[in-house]
């Protein structure tokens, strides 16, 4: 693809693409397309994820794993972020996140692990939508972001 690689400031993803597209900054600085968005490093924490090449066909076991990792770290930001709020729909969109992902371990060679790690990035998904409607804005919509991440195929995702 034409254009300079660049990595977001806030989730350290790899933003494909020249200065001019959405997100620059004016005089062709490479800019982060989460700035100025409410939740930004969770919108981008996620989108890392979803994007993540865990999701591929033929992701290596260790990429599974470490998909895994990051999707508990996510949820910790996302708990850090509840803490100390009144949010019920949050905290049991996020309870059900934390469950599906313990039910994922690959470690452990659970069946499944897959389908639960997806089920866990959805209903954290689901917490950061949540937060959103709290303050009147629209839910998060990751594929508005694709074009950001080196995205072939996107496995698990519903046909709209």
């Amino acid at each position: 693809m034409a254009g300079t690689d660049h990595h977001c400031p806030h989730c350290g993803a790899e933003l494909r693409g020249g200065p001019h597209r959405g997100g620059s900054h004016p005089g062709g600085t490479p800019g982060c397309p989460y700035d100025g968005l409410a939740y930004a490093a969770l919108r981008a924490g996620h989108d890392a994820i979803y994007f993540g090449s865990w999701r591929r066909i033929d992701a290596h076991p260790m990429e599974i794993l470490r998909g895994y990792h990051r999707i508990g770290r996510h949820l910790a930001a996302i708990g850090a972020e509840l803490a100390g709020r009144d949010l019920p729909p949050a905290a049991l969109d996020l309870g059900q996140a934390i469950e599906a992902h313990h039910a994922a371990d690959p470690r452990a060679d659970a069946r499944d692990a897959l389908r639960f790690m997806d089920n866990a990035l959805s209903y954290a998904h689901r917490a950061i939508d949540d937060l959103l409607l709290e303050k009147g804005l629209p839910p998060h919509q990751p594929m508005d972001f694709a074009h950001w991440y080196d995205v072939v195929e996107v496995p698990f995702r519903e046909e709209e």
